[in-house]
């Protein structure tokens, strides 16, 4: 028996995951989206994936622009990442300082970290397109505990 998508849902909800910002620009327009669906994937070459639901506008620019920036948020960034799941893409980045990434994608200034991505592969997955980027650039900005997403709800860690 295949379970159903709101079954996995619910299991994975117990599964705490890290949170980011996936963002691009795609004719001139930033787009952005939260996503937890984010992994390393290797190191040589330096290879991470994003899934990314087929509905979502995000979906299109990246595939259509062939690059994205991963945003890895802090604690103090839910707004943000409840912004970025919630509100019109027009109004996602309003009042946010951005940088520009060596691809042209938008670095959210406050994150932890970020990950400039060329997309070198691209695999079907059901409702959701695995995006593999190459990792062209990156770094680290601040040293903030990082945003945490479980059971629906936001946390953070601290060292023992």
């Amino acid at each position: 028996m295949v379970i159903t998508g709101e079954e996995l849902k619910a299991i994975l909800r117990n599964y705490p995951t890290g949170v980011t910002v996936v963002t691009t620009v795609n004719n001139g327009e930033y787009y952005g989206l939260t996503v937890n669906s984010f992994t390393s994937v290797s190191l040589d070459p330096p290879l991470v994936l994003v899934a990314l639901d087929k509905k979502v506008s995000s979906h299109k620019a990246i595939n259509e622009s062939g690059i994205y920036a991963v945003n890895i948020l802090p604690y103090d960034m839910k707004d943000v990442a409840i912004r970025f799941a919630t509100a019109p893409r027009e109004e996602r980045f309003k009042g946010l300082r951005v940088i520009t990434a060596k691809t042209g994608s938008p670095i959210i200034d406050g994150s932890i970290a970020y990950l400039d991505c060329r997309v070198v592969a691209r695999y079907d997955a059901g409702d959701h397109t695995l995006f593999i980027g190459q990792v062209e650039d990156g770094k680290v900005l601040n040293l903030k505990p990082p945003l945490i997403y479980l059971n629906r709800n936001y946390y953070t860690i601290k060292a023992s």
